[in-house]
């Protein structure tokens, strides 16, 4: 009888995998329930007079929650020290040619601190480093 066995990095990759899909449909199901209550004509809170812009968002933190369980990392070089990230060429394209600015989550938001910075659907309320890389990365479509 064989034994279907799975590597470590096998198995970090698929736990990954199923964070981030996760994250996603956790925010499809959030979205839905919006839309229900709206068409139900439930009232909408008001925005918060003192709203923050997209730009004040803090930046994701390395090695932090979410982050920390999708390997995401500010750049290349941090990245390529974890062994937790997934170097192997994901759909086509390599993995040092991998960024979060050609990723299908992310939306640049503008500079921040002297990096250009964007929105990534897998971190909420944060900012990702348009350079950054984490093992979810998907190609844009």
């Amino acid at each position: 009888m064989s034994e279907n066995k799975m590597s470590k990095r096998e198995f970090l990759s698929h736990l990954v995998t199923l964070t981030g899909a996760s994250v996603v449909a956790m925010n499809i199901l959030s979205n839905s329930a919006s839309a229900q209550e709206k068409r139900r004509g439930a009232k909408k809170e008001e925005a918060p007079k003192a709203a923050t812009k997209e730009i004040d968002w803090p930046m994701v933190e390395a090695g932090k929650g979410t982050a920390a369980a999708l390997a995401y990392h500010e750049s290349h070089a941090d990245a390529d020290k974890d062994p937790k990230t997934d170097k192997k060429t994901d759909k086509g394209v390599a993995w040092d040619k991998r960024t979060c600015d050609n990723c299908s989550f992310y939306t640049k938001v503008g500079d921040k601190g002297g990096k250009e910075a964007g929105k990534c659907t897998l971190f909420q309320n944060s900012l990702v480093a348009s350079k950054g890389i984490c093992n979810s990365w998907a190609k844009k479509g």
